[in-house]
Order: C-alpha cells, then sequence, then structure tokens
C-alpha cells in the first residue's frame, strides 16, 4: 500500500499553476485527517512513488467535433474524426486537417492495428466509398459501418451496397449479392489467412467462411462472431426456429432459449465460454459445463494463462462480480464494464459504482472513491505490479496508479484507456487548455 504520493511535471505543454512545477506531498497522517483514511489500492508493497508526466500537443479541439467518428489509435499515441466546418466536413487526423467532405456519415474510423493507417468512408456525390490515408477506393450506393483492417494492414475489408444487393469487399467483390450483412463483420482471423462475414439472403443467415457459406440459420447474433487465437476455429450464436445454439466449426451446441453472451475463448484457445437462457436458468456454459448463474451475464474474462474466469452478472438494477464461481462484489449496473486480469493472472480487477461514486476494485478490495472513473481505463503494468486507470473529481481528470494522482487536466477523450509501456512507464490521452494531449508518465519509486 502507498502511504506518501507525489507529482512531477516535466516540459511538454505548461499546464502548472503560475508558471510553476506543483509538487504534492501527502503523508498518511494527513491522508486520514483529511478524507477519513482513503483507501488506496496498490500492488506492490514499495515505498513511496511520484509521478512525473509529460505532454505533447496533438491538435486543438474544434468546436464541431463529430463524436460518432472519433477514434483512437491502438497504441492510444494518436487521434482522429471529423469536425464540421462551413458547409462541409473535414478529417483531422492528430490536429491536422487533410481532406474535405460533403458527409462522411456516422460511421467511427478505424485506425490499423499498427497504428499507422485510417479508414473511413466518404461521399463523392450521391455515391459512397472508403478512403484508407485520405485515398478513395471504388464508388458504391452505400458502405456498411463496420471497416475493419486486414492483420497485415494492407486493405480493409467491408459491405458495400450495389443497388438493392450488398457485397463484402475484401480487396475485391467476395460474392454475387446479398439482402444484408451481418453488422460487426467482416472479421478476420488473428493470423490473417480466413475472413468470416454474415449474409442474409431472403429470411436466412449464413456465415461465410474463407466465400464458403456455411448452415442456413433464422438469426446470427450480432457481435458473436469470434476466431479462436490460434485462428483453428470460428464460433458464434445462431437461431435455429425458436432454439438458439452455438456453432463452433462444423459443431451445433444446441438447446438454449436465448444466448446472453459469448461466445468467448480463452487466450490460449483451449477453452471456450458463453452465457445462455435455458427454460428458467440462466446458465454459464464453460468448457461443455454448464453452471447457473445469480443474473444475466453481461461480460466473461479469461486469465491469460486461460486457468481462471471472471464475469459481470446483471440482475435487476445491480451488478454482481463473480471470480472463480465466488461473488466478489455487488455494484450498480454499469453497461460496458469488464473485469481485466494481470499479466501474471494473479489478480482480477474491475470498476465499480455504488449511489453515485466511483471505485476500481482489485482482488475483492475497493479503492478511493471518486465522482467517475472512465470504465475502459484500468491497466496493469507488465511485471503485474501496477494497476493504473483515469478518474474524475471537481471537473477534472487525472491518472491513478496504485492510489497516487497524478496532474490534473479539464478533460478526458471519448473511450479513454491506459498503456503500459513497460512497467514503470504509461501513456493515455487527455483534454486540457482547448487541446488534446497524449500524456507520458514515469512511476518514480
Amino acid at each position: 500500500m502507498v502511504l506518501n504520493k507525489s507529482v512531477e511535471r516535466q516540459g511538454g505543454i505548461d499546464m502548472a499553476v503560475n508558471g510553476k512545477k506543483t509538487w504534492f506531498l501527502f503523508s498518511l497522517a494527513v491522508l486520514l485527517m483529511i478524507s477519513g483514511g482513503a483507501k488506496l489500492v496498490g500492488i506492490a508493497n514499495s515505498a513511496d512513488i511520484k509521478l512525473v508526466a509529460k505532454e505533447a500537443s496533438l491538435g486543438r479541439v474544434p468546436r464541431s467535433v463529430i463524436l460518432e467518428t472519433f477514434t483512437i489509435s491502438p497504441d492510444c499515441r494518436h487521434i482522429a474524426f471529423a469536425a464540421g466546418k462551413g458547409q462541409s466536413v473535414v478529417i483531422i487526423r492528430d490536429g491536422k486537417e487533410t481532406k474535405r467532405y460533403s458527409n462522411i456519415g456516422m460511421a467511427p474510423f478505424v485506425f490499423s492495428s499498427d497504428s499507422k493507417h485510417l479508414a473511413h468512408p466518404v461521399t463523392k456525390g450521391p455515391s459512397w466509398a472508403v478512403a484508407i490515408d485520405g485515398e478513395e477506393g471504388k464508388l458504391y450506393d452505400g458502405v456498411a459501418t463496420t471497416l475493419t483492417f486486414n492483420p497485415n494492414n494492407q486493405y480493409v475489408a467491408y459491405g458495400a451496397r450495389k443497388g438493392d444487393k450488398w457485397v463484402v469487399i475484401n480487396g475485391k467483390e467476395q460474392d454475387k449479392g446479398c439482402d444484408a450483412i451481418l453488422k460487426g463483420t467482416p472479421t478476420f482471423s488473428p493470423d490473417g489467412n480466413h475472413i468470416a462475414y454474415g449474409v442474409k439472403s431472403g429470411v436466412k443467415w449464413v456465415l461465410m467462411v474463407d466465400g464458403n457459406p456455411g448452415k442456413e440459420y433464422n438469426e446470427i447474433m450480432e457481435g458473436s462472431v469470434v476466431y479462436s487465437p490460434d485462428s483453428s476455429h470460428v464460433a458464434y450464436a445462431a437461431k435455429l426456429g425458436r432454439n438458439w445454439l452455438i456453432v463452433k466449426g462444423d459443431q451445433e451446441i444446441t438447446g438454449y432459449n436465448r444466448i446472453t453472451k459469448g461466445p468467448v475463448f480463452s487466450p490460449d484457445g483451449q477453452r471456450m465460454a458463453y452465457a445462455v437462457r435455458k427454460g428458467m436458468k440462466k446458465l454459464l456454459v464453460v468448457d461443455g459445463q454448464e453452471e447457473e448463474t445469480i443474473g444475466d451475464v453481461e461480460s466473461i474474462s479469461f486469465s491469460p494463462d486461460g486457468k481462471r474466469l471472471a464475469y459481470i452478472a446483471k440482475k435487476g438494477l445491480k451488478n454482481m462480480l463473480v471470480v472463480d464461481g465466488e461473488q466478489k462484489s455487488k455494484f450498480d449496473s454499469i453497461p460496458g464494464n469488464a473485469p481485466i486480469f494481470s499479466p501474471d493472472s494473479k489478480h482480477v480487477a474491475c470498476v465499480i459504482r455504488h449511489a453515485g461514486k466511483w471505485a476500481v476494485m482489485m482482488d475483492g478490495k475497493e479503492g478511493q472513491e471518486y465522482e467517475n472513473i472512465m470504465h475502459s481505463s484500468p491497466a496493469f503494468s507488465p511485471d503485474s505490479q501496477h494497476l493504473g486507470y483515469i478518474a474524475q473529481s471537481d471537473w477534472k481528470y487525472f491518472v491513478v496508479v496504485d492510489g497516487v494522482e497524478g496532474q490534473r487536466y479539464d478533460g478526458n477523450v471519448p473511450n479513454s484507456r491506459l498503456i503500459f509501456d513497460n512497467p514503470n512507464h504509461l501513456h493515455g490521452l487527455m483534454q486540457h487548455g482547448g487541446q488534446y494531449v497524449k500524456i507520458d508518465v514515469d512511476i518514480v519509486q
């Protein structure tokens, strides 16, 4: 547990009060006197740490950002979005205006996995195209909202409309056309050798894998199509008649009234879990074994070694965190929240909320309460010795590492998260002084 804390800033944009660096040093006595005993979440039993922050501008914050397009690169060092400018729309990437269009729709922009390329839909008169790094592709009558870079970042796969039919573009048009393409697809296998997407013809849905149609179903669940980490299997949830089932390769696992979550593979690809309703029962199915849950499962997480499992279930207006079959906490419902494991698989953390106050809970222990915590921001260091996240208090946002609070900023960015570059350094994105800023934070022992 950290007893003292201090924060230092360096370089970048000058954000210090009165133009001076500000040091914060709180002893345990002061913490107890002010807060009545602040609760800190930490892993390492180290002495005091301090956070040394450096900022770099990624451009000003326009007044007319189209938030639906805002995206952060996978390495969390770049941003891109569309913004209104007069009667047109401009594409802004790391503060620089690139191209101007009459319309770009409301689909999210997409970075490649190496964070070097950007794709988004654009209009050319009445037609639509997908632009990659400002270069527009073939024109179509419409473009679907799901754009997916192939794992080698060579091109983008997407759905496009030709007249009243839809086709999948994967370097070239893949089939003769269908009535609809499943949202969230196409999706690539991790090794980049396979592609899967759902298509609807008439009243039936089929999953296409490498251009080959699978079995016909009445429905395929959006967001359920997933490849195993070793790329050997594709799994999804489908409806046949009145029953829902899980499809894994050629295998069907049937007999469910509803699939509520999943399927989810463990990192080593050896295990699979999903949540269902069967009669009046709410079940979690792990490796084919059913166990009753206390509510509808909203998220499932395997540990990195694949041996542990955590999930969040909703019952009424409350959520419950369950780790290795044991309920750890009950808290207010948080849409989209999911538990995370440390790299060594020994610790699990998630964001919780009680009576309007937010905290991060690790291994069943609640941390300091804040006015808000970005639920996608918690991250463990590579050595599993530090836990960081982004919190908000008194209208300011800041990084918290092992209970130590960092430099205050005016705002965060949509879908804020933190990335550890090594055990003692992390980075993220914030807003301050009317600018987007990239922050680099050193953890100094």
